[in-house]
């Protein structure tokens, strides 16, 4: 069964297709299938993987049923690694009907795909494309940047994910709070930490994602940073981040 993990904030620059592209790299080296859908427009999960969209408009194509999933993802430099390059007018979404029964059959046929773990890098709003991407998926993933209005956007973020519950019968869960950019050198960084911590004890992540140069430095090579920099703190950050999920998912199926 294909497990869809959704990565997701209304806030820009948390590090929502950093995670994607390295969280999805060091899945498919663990062995499994992974497929990354991008579906913010700007297409950047896509481009960070030196990927070009295989149609101009790949959202529509998918979702009148031109096309399949199989035949719009295209594959990566990462083996058992492919990409959905939504396209840069994954805006059309606004036009399409997301209480139609395309979007629950769209789902179901993931299931029955190549892939293992779908990884869904939304944009960053509370739009059609979030609403989508936590339709599709089992858990999401909510990464929050260690700054100064954290809690704010955690707290609407959530919020989402409640009212979302109400819709479904199989409830969202959230796979977890993932700290990013996070500086040891900064006050601020350390209080943040600590302050999610205290409030969503359960939810907090282990994993700590660094600020490291690497990490932009990989996706402006178009590349991820297990390959551009694989020994580079942001590296290992990504490692352990994939270790945990998988454990989590271990501890799920006992």
């Amino acid at each position: 069964m294909t497990k869809v993990l959704a990565i997701a904030s209304q806030k820009g620059g948390v590090g929502k297709t950093t995670t994607a592209i390295n969280l999805g790299s060091y899945l498919a080296q663990s062995g499994r299938e992974v497929l990354i859908i991008d579906l913010d427009p700007q297409g950047n999960a896509t481009s960070g993987l030196s990927v070009v969209s295989s149609s101009p408009i790949p959202i529509t194509d998918l979702w009148t049923g031109k096309s399949s999933w199989e035949d719009l993802s295209a594959s990566t430099t990462v083996p058992q690694l492919s990409v959905f390059g939504a396209g840069p007018r994954a805006e059309t979404l606004d036009e399409l009907s997301l209480r139609s029964t395309r979007v629950s059959e769209l789902r179901a046929s993931l299931a029955t795909s190549p892939w293992e773990i779908v990884v869904i890098d939304s944009p960053p709003s509370l739009g059609p494309a979030t609403h989508l991407a936590l339709s599709w998926a089992d858990e999401v993933l909510i990464p929050v940047q260690c700054e100064y209005f954290a809690m704010e956007g955690l707290t609407q973020m959530l919020e989402l994910v409640e009212r979302t519950n109400r819709e479904r019968s199989k409830p969202l869960e959230i796979a977890g709070i993932l700290l990013t950019l996070f500086s040891e050198t900064s006050q601020l960084s350390v209080e943040v930490v600590e302050e999610v911590r205290k409030y969503f004890p359960r939810h907090v992540l282990e994993t700590i994602i660094p600020r490291d140069e690497a990490l932009a430095e990989a996706t402006s090579h178009g590349e991820p940073v297990s390959r551009y920099a694989p020994r580079a703190r942001g590296a290992w950050a990504y490692l352990n981040l994939a270790k945990e999920i998988l454990a989590h998912e271990r501890e799920e199926t006992r």
